[in-house]
């Protein structure tokens, strides 16, 4: 008989994928916002937006690859 474990809940892997997907956006806003904020303090280029911008998508895209190697287990 299987035994049944939280990870194999089609909804539990549905909430992790929105979960993932919502946090991306919010570390992409966050990244804007820090942008915007650098370039108003600094009077610096509008380039600072997509510095911004770019660093929150890639710090969201690590965040969400560690989650799902969490997620999967870590295998080695």
């Amino acid at each position: 008989m299987k035994n049944p474990r939280s990870q194999d809940s089609p909804w539990l892997i549905a909430l992790y994928i929105s979960g993932a997907g919502g946090m991306l956006a919010a570390y992409i806003v966050v990244g804007f916002f820090v942008g915007r904020w650098l370039m108003l303090q600094l009077d610096g280029p509008r380039a600072w937006l997509a510095v911004g911008t770019v660093t929150g998508l890639f710090l969201g895209i690590l965040n969400i690859a560690l989650l799902i190697k969490k997620f999967l287990g870590g295998t080695k």
